[in-house]
């Protein structure tokens, strides 16, 4: 049985990935609508759960999706580009709204949150200052761990210091991290350096970001159309998205929090199910329009297929907890990084030497979540899977061979000459590749990894999944040794 399972997870997540890649390779260079999310919906819609896997959770996952896609379609049939990073918060709002009104001791919890907050001064001046001057280097504002400058590091030592329910501090700490409870989870600091600029004292500029930090939990959903108008979105009707969305899941998401699924989960699955539909955007047919940058999401689609395909021949695809998944587009972008003579210490050294020029350039950088710290990451696990044993695991994971022939194979990668001044074709492939660095969640591929994690969080949704605890190795420590001091990982991975 476990073998079937894992089997039809691996079905299911390869389905999704090419549903997405063949959009894109469609519409690649035209002008975004809405309506080309359909495919990726239906795919969505023909899912089912194994009898192993919670009905409520596959339930709220696909109510979500539908009600992301009709909402938004019904309002607009396209969105500006400068309006998508958007397109993945309103959904973690409105499940906040929901349990609120659902369990009432949740909401005194968030009050209690907010009190804490009000007296953590002390905790709060010292993270945004940290941001503010680059102290702890490149950092993932949401990173799903708590390492310095995350968001989540911040809210562990908050809530330390009161006396909630656990799983409601799981709840707190995860909806900064994966879940992004408002857009304020990827703006911290925006205030306070606001107040500064505006010649305001450094009390007043910490009272500034204090209020906004209580706002986001008391009123998540006012909070959120507040900050839209802020930062001027203005692609479709954002609080009447935001409400509309909250009445269509309301029922699934009460279903599924009686049936026992962890307040975390709930909160991850509708953006799961609806936010993903994100990386099918104009700005992600403006960034393929190149055959290279496309042919290196082409590759990485077709690496995964044909890696969980020979698992499944090989009889290896036993257990539904290892499934190749990221693993494989990791393991495939580090490869292509290397064809060029790359490492991602390279590519770490580069960044972080551009972080903070930039940030002497203009300090008001810091507000912007640094994807490029989880793209040198992401590069640098996938070095690790395909470096010999024993530096590495020799293109295996779970006892897998991940299969990159598929780049090898690819007209396209195999001919960097034809995309350069052919006599000297060294660099291209890896040109291509760093233009992913603001966006590597494509490389990743979030609607394969979401949807992976929701089947995962089917098997045991009275389990919270994220945020995780253990240490992820991150290149930013091996720059920055010292960085260490300030992480809350609890242990080995």
């Amino acid at each position: 049985m476990e073998g079937r399972l894992a089997e039809k997870i691996g079905d299911d997540v390869v389905r999704i990935q090419k549903s997405w890649i063949k959009i894109i390779e469609r519409n690649r260079g035209k002008k975004f609508k809405v309506s080309d999310w359909r495919p990726m919906l239906e795919t969505k819609n023909d899912l089912e759960p194994h009898e192993r896997q919670s009905k409520e959770v596959f339930d709220l996952y696909i109510v979500s999706a539908n009600a992301g896609y009709n909402i938004i379609k019904g309002l607009t049939d396209y969105i500006y580009p400068q309006d998508e990073p958007w397109l993945e918060h309103y959904q973690t709002t409105a499940v906040f709204e929901i349990l609120y009104e659902y369990d009432r001791d949740f909401k005194r919890a968030s009050t209690t949150l907010v009190k804490a907050i009000d007296k953590s001064d002390d905790l709060i001046q010292k993270e945004v200052f940290a941001r503010f001057y680059g102290r702890y280097g490149q950092t993932w504002i949401v990173d799903y761990v708590a390492t310095p400058g995350s968001f989540s590091n911040l809210y562990k030592r908050i809530l330390e210091r009161v006396n909630i329910r656990p799983d409601y501090k799981w709840t707190f700490i995860n909806a900064v991290s994966a879940a992004r409870n408002t857009s304020y989870s990827v703006m911290f600091g925006s205030k306070f350096l606001e107040a500064l600029d505006s010649g305001k004292s450094i009390n007043e500029a910490i009272k500034a970001e204090k209020e906004v930090l209580k706002e986001m939990w008391l009123n998540p959903l006012e909070t959120q159309v507040r900050i839209m108008k802020e930062v001027g979105h203005r692609s479709f009707d954002y609080e009447r998205c935001i409400k509309t969305f909250k009445e269509k899941i309301y029922e699934a998401t009460v279903k599924a929090a009686e049936a026992g699924v962890h307040y975390t989960n709930l909160s991850l699955i509708p953006l799961w199910a609806a936010g993903d539909f994100h990386h099918v955007s104009q700005t992600t047919y403006n960034l393929c329009k190149g055959d290279i940058e496309f042919a290196i999401l082409q590759s990485l689609t077709d690496a995964l297929e044909r890696t969980i395909d020979n698992a499944k021949k090989d009889g290896k695809l036993k257990n539904p907890y290892k499934i190749p998944t990221w693993e494989v587009t990791a393991s495939a972008s580090a490869y292509i990084m290397r064809l060029d003579g790359f490492t991602s210490s390279m590519v770490a050294d580069l960044l972080m030497r551009r972080f903070y020029n930039l940030i002497l350039k203009d300090p008001k950088i810091f507000r912007y979540e640094c994807t490029n710290e989880e793209f040198v990451n992401f590069l640098s696990q996938g070095e690790y899977f395909i470096e010999k044993p024993p530096r590495g695991l020799g293109r295996k994971v779970w006892n897998v061979d991940i299969d990159l022939s598929p780049i090898d194979e690819n007209e396209v990668l195999s001919n960097p000459q034809h995309y350069s001044w052919p006599e000297c074709p060294i660099t291209s492939r890896f040109a291509s590749l760093l233009r992913f660095a603001d966006e590597p969640f494509h490389l990743i591929s979030d609607p394969m990894v979401c949807l992976y994690a929701t089947e995962l969080i089917a098997l045991n949704p009275d389990k919270p999944h994220l945020p995780y605890l253990f240490c992820k190795k991150c290149v930013s420590a091996r720059y920055l040794p010292f960085r260490c001091k300030y992480c809350l990982a609890e242990k080995e991975p």
